[in-house]
């Protein structure tokens, strides 16, 4: 589809047309409503309509990206499945990878249970090379540790412990490797120290990620694990749960290109407690299970969390 009926802006260059001649081929392709892109994609509907006629007022740049990423994620789901949604706690977990990484030191991310935070670094891990994600549980042993991580970076020899801690440093050794440990607060102090050398002897950045409990764990001062607390270079505040925003964008996701109605999001968005886990594995799972030939509405969406999920009603 071409643009050249539009008298485009100084400020549009040449990339952002481009981009808004795909977008709009996207939508045409695909029937996609215009609204539900918007939403999915964090970006008003009034910006959007905007930018694709090239009345945006200011340089586009920065929201075609998020819209172009929406449609990649939309293109993704299939009909059981969520597509990757860049809420704040996905936002958060990238950037506390990318900061680790880049600075070659800790960054430590944690929240509630079900904000989102695994699935991000899950993601994170799968579409990013040289990334090595452990999840670590109450019976992992320090031993058990450094056997995981040589076979995560291919040390195959049957050598002894310490043999293959010093073959993962020399693999890992001053590459752009990145280490993610989920669920980091089942950690024991041994655990915690083998990986404050890995990160000093390879010079590799490490993320810990884990429930509110991770920082009651490495917050306090003077404690034993000072080392890794001067070692951290990004620590932001522990997430709580998802914006109505982000709940938004996951309810869209969830149900493709149908349009979705205000009232059915803030509807969602109460009974979620900002619970993505519970949103996405719960609410909108089971809405696509019982709605049957149902029209979407908040008595469908009062009637799953009742009777299929025990929740007490809102309405």
């Amino acid at each position: 589809m071409t643009n050249t009926a539009i008298t485009w802006p100084d400020h549009y260059t040449a990339a952002d047309i481009d981009a808004v001649g795909r977008i709009k081929s996207w939508i045409a392709e695909r029937a996609y409503p215009q609204a539900a892109l918007a939403r999915l994609a964090r970006v008003s509907p009034s910006s959007l309509n905007q930018i694709i006629k090239g009345k945006y007022a200011t340089s586009p740049a920065p929201l075609l990206v998020s819209i172009e990423s929406a449609m990649r994620h939309a293109d993704e789901t299939t009909a059981d499945t969520v597509a990757p949604v860049e809420t704040g706690t996905y936002k958060l977990a990238v950037t506390a990878c990318r900061m680790a990484r880049r600075y070659r030191n800790f960054a430590v991310l944690s929240g509630y249970v079900g904000t989102g935070k695994t699935f991000a670094l899950k993601h994170y891990a799968k579409t990013t090379p040289n990334v090595y994600l452990i999840e670590a549980d109450p019976t992992m042993t320090p031993t058990g540790l450094v056997k995981l991580l040589a076979r995560l970076v291919g040390v195959t020899e049957s050598v002894s412990v310490g043999d293959k801690f010093s073959t993962v440093v020399e693999q890992l050794k001053d590459t752009d490797s990145l280490v993610i440990v989920d669920e980091a607060e089942t950690l024991t102090p041994q655990q915690l120290h083998t990986l404050r050398r890995l990160r000093d002897k390879a010079n590799i950045g490490i993320v810990l990620a884990g429930t509110e409990h991770l920082t009651g764990i490495l917050k306090p001062a003077h404690g034993q694990f000072d080392q890794i607390r001067s070692r951290t270079g990004f620590w932001p505040a522990t997430v709580q749960g998802i914006s109505l925003e982000d709940a938004a964008a996951l309810v869209q996701a969830g149900f493709g290109s149908e349009e979705v109605p205000e009232d059915v999001v803030a509807r969602l968005f109460a009974y979620s407690k900002g619970s993505a886990r519970m949103l996405v594995e719960g609410l909108i799972a089971g809405v696509k299970e019982f709605r049957k030939d149902r029209p979407l509405d908040v008595r469908l969406i009062d009637a799953v969390a009742k009777q299929a999920l025990c929740l007490q009603s809102l309405a």
